[in-house]
């Protein structure tokens, strides 16, 4: 099965990796709280923290295979980044709504609530980079397996939308973007971190 193939994978290549079930987990709760804009997350949002991917129950136990394997083959490209970049990637995909952290400082000293409105705004967030590179694994893996390019636009969405703070706004740029990258799938001309997960699910 695809789905096992991909889990021995991810497990060779990451150390002490792992799935969980989202739902059983106190952190993911605490976490539904902070992001309250995404109502969904608990139930419908995979959420990874190295080495650690958790699934919610009903995405986990659905017995669709395809689906599974394109999201931890996702999963697996931020996995990667993250064992790649360390701590400069958690920086980098919080940015800049981590800063208004940092921010909270300048209210204490100086009662200047500026900085932390602005870093709290959506603002076009680095971890676009981070997902594009993901999402462009999971339509990837998409057409691997089904042999054929899956609809664009809820890929755009996710970076348009509250899903993830609106990271990306320029539909236009990412249709752009995208459609390339499907041009260049159908030629066999992708990066080596697609290839890596096309040989293992055809294995």
């Amino acid at each position: 099965m695809k789905w096992d193939l991909i889990c021995k994978h991810v497990s060779k290549n990451i150390p002490n990796f792992k799935i969980e079930i989202k739902e059983k987990s106190s952190l993911m709760r605490i976490l539904s709280y902070i992001l309250f804009f995404n109502k969904r997350f608990r139930t419908q949002f995979i959420t990874t923290l190295y080495p650690v991917v958790y699934f919610p129950k009903q995405i986990l136990s659905n017995p669709d295979e395809v689906g599974r394997v394109i999201i931890l083959s996702h999963e697996y490209v931020h996995l990667k980044d993250k064992k790649r970049l360390g701590i400069l990637f958690d920086l980098l995909y919080l940015s800049p709504q981590i800063f208004s952290l940092l921010a909270v400082l300048a209210i204490w000293f100086s009662n200047d609530w500026l900085w932390f409105l602005l870093f709290l705004l959506p603002l076009p967030s680095p971890r676009a980079y981070f997902e594009f590179r993901a999402y462009k694994m999971s339509i990837a893996v998409h057409y691997f397996i089904m042999g054929k390019i899956p609809l664009l636009d809820f890929y755009i969405n996710q970076f348009t939308s509250s899903n993830y703070y609106w990271m990306f706004p320029f539909q236009k740029m990412l249709h752009k973007h995208f459609f390339e990258f499907t041009l260049r799938l159908r030629k066999k001309q992708y990066e080596d971190y697609i290839e890596e997960i096309k040989n293992v699910i055809n294995s």
